[in-house]
């Protein structure tokens, strides 16, 4: 299984908006997609700090998620959520 986490500062004012809409759009775009297993979005409210993870059967199936544009589609939408820039990590999951 491999993992792609998009970490990210939520403004305060927006944030149940930009989980909202994680669990209502993201979410619901992300199992239409091959080997897609699951989504979680983890929020720490003290900091506004927010982590959207994606779970894939397969790495290549994790790539074809970003190639169709849904990641960049994703993060234009969830812009004015952000406090600051986003980054993008990629990970192989071992347990």
């Amino acid at each position: 299984m491999f993992a792609r986490v998009v970490r990210v500062s939520l403004s305060t004012d927006t944030a149940a908006e930009a989980i909202n809409y994680f669990r209502d759009t993201v979410t619901p775009a992300l199992q239409q997609h091959p080997g897609f297993a699951y989504s979680r979005c983890l929020y720490a409210p003290s900091d506004h700090h927010c982590l959207m993870v994606s779970a894939w059967e397969s790495e290549e199936a994790r790539t074809g998620a970003e190639t169709s544009g849904l990641l960049n589609d994703v993060l234009k939408h969830l812009r004015s959520y952000f406090d600051g820039k986003p980054t993008v990590e990629y990970y192989e999951i071992a347990v």
